[in-house]
């Protein structure tokens, strides 16, 4: 089962206050088209994995990407790998984010919390329930927003 992405690195950046490289504070419409920027970029991710589409997933990923999953720390190949021999074989996947907060790091990095509450429907027929905390930091590559890293945590949810 492919499991929502979350993240929380880079805390050091957050301590930036937003600054860009050269120490001028952010303007607030840059901080405002930031803001804008990774919440569509989050939201392409959420829709990617509704979607079961494997490959849309992968496209969010920044090649040096690594993710803390449950606690277990997991790289960029074993994370594609999972995606890919994963996401093609759901009936359904509902990623349910909820309480979305984008928190501007910098000119080239954010980071978005929010929680999720996962259903997914397996090829078995199964129903699978989980729910937790995710953390995405995203930065940005020319002009892409990526993930490049996350951590998430997943608490089984009974079925109704």
């Amino acid at each position: 089962m492919i499991k929502a992405f979350v993240g929380f690195g880079a805390l050091a950046l957050s301590l930036t206050g937003g600054c860009a490289a050269d120490g001028a504070t952010l303007t607030e419409a840059e901080r405002a088209a930031i803001e804008h920027s990774v919440d569509s970029a989050t939201r392409s991710f959420e829709a990617a994995e509704r979607a079961r589409d494997g490959e849309r997933l992968v496209a969010h990923l920044a090649p040096d990407f690594h993710m803390y999953n449950d606690g277990l720390r997991v790289g960029y190949d074993s994370t594609v790998a999972m995606i890919r021999g994963t996401m093609g074989t759901l009936q359904s996947f509902e990623p349910g984010f909820a309480d979305m907060e984008v928190m501007v790091l910098g000119p080239d990095a954010a980071a978005v919390s929010f929680t999720f509450n996962d259903v997914v429907v397996t090829a078995e027929n199964d129903t699978l329930r989980a729910r937790g905390p995710t953390t995405l930091v995203w930065v940005r590559r020319g002009t892409d927003w990526l993930i490049r890293y996350a951590d998430a945590d997943h608490y089984p949810t009974p079925l109704p």
